[in-house]
């Protein structure tokens, strides 16, 4: 049985090892995911007969997500290096007596929070800096169907049949340009414009919870090629719906493609993740 934890601490501390450098979702993000968004107390911290985890019991003085209202929760952690003799660079627990911010998700029937790529911190040393407050005083009035999501797409209209029509343009192989494509929540194409080299300015302005995008806003072609790159990505009108998390309607979304000239000096698309 130990053989089988310390295999599964590993695997754990490995991918720790790279998780602890990822990025940490918006808070928004993480309150709508959360099954419980509180600030609350570890008043407890129990080891385990094999020292290798140990459950902590925290007192709860705020609750953040609307649902019920726990006075307390408990949570099983992997327990100090120091017990188990198991070092990570990422490494986290919590300690009695210490006060935390907590998002914490319901993953397979367990309750589960982290450290790490969480916005979960503890108070003494972090704090909730104003922008995060506003998300938590205001996240249960969150509708995410109201913004637009950056989603690797996957056109449904035959990319080939669209190179045909340009075969007959030749151009130097150093050719590239990256399109920013704009998709509605239907599945149609709304726009498609050369990445912005301008200053940005934001599609909408978001002053609560900070799930603002750029606009995706015409930009001059600079020569005869991003001229036509433009031209072919706007003929690109069909893609496949996006669904964002547990969201039961397709939203609106932000992908992006490459149009360049391969060695044969002829303009090929690439689809969206394949660059």
């Amino acid at each position: 049985m130990r053989t089988r934890f310390i295999f599964i601490i590993f695997i754990f501390t490995n991918i720790k090892s790279f998780a602890c450098s990822c990025d940490t979702p918006k808070p928004a993000i993480e309150f709508y995911e959360s099954t419980y968004v509180f600030e609350g107390e570890v008043i407890n911290k129990v080891y385990a007969s094999d020292s290798l985890t140990n459950t902590i019991t925290f007192e709860i003085s705020r609750h953040y997500k609307d649902g019920d209202y726990p006075k307390q929760l408990k949570f099983q952690l992997n327990s100090e290096a120091e017990v188990t003799g198991l070092y990570s660079s990422c490494y986290w627990t919590a300690k009695k007596g210490e006060k935390w911010l907590v998002y914490a998700k319901t993953i397979d029937g367990e309750l589960n929070f982290q450290f790490y790529c969480s916005n979960s911190k503890p108070l003494g040393r972090l704090k909730i800096n104003p922008r995060e407050q506003k998300v938590l005083d205001n996240g249960n009035k969150l509708d995410l169907t109201k913004y637009r999501y950056n989603q690797i797409g996957n056109p449904i209209t035959n990319i080939d049949s669209i190179e045909k029509l340009y075969k007959k343009y030749k151009f130097n192989p150093s050719n590239s340009a990256f399109i920013w494509v704009d998709v509605n929540e239907k599945g149609k194409l709304e726009r498609a414009n050369l990445l912005p080299r301008n200053e940005r300015k934001f599609e909408i302005v978001d002053t609560i919870f900070g799930m603002n995008k750029f606009k995706n806003e015409r930009q001059k072609p600079r020569n005869d090629f991003e001229k036509i790159a433009v031209e072919m990505a706007n003929k690109i009108k069909n893609w496949e719906k996006f669904y964002y998390l547990d969201l039961k309607k397709p939203i609106r979304f932000r992908s992006s493609i490459l149009i360049e000239v391969n060695k044969d000096s002829i303009i090929k698309i690439r689809k969206p993740g394949s660059y």
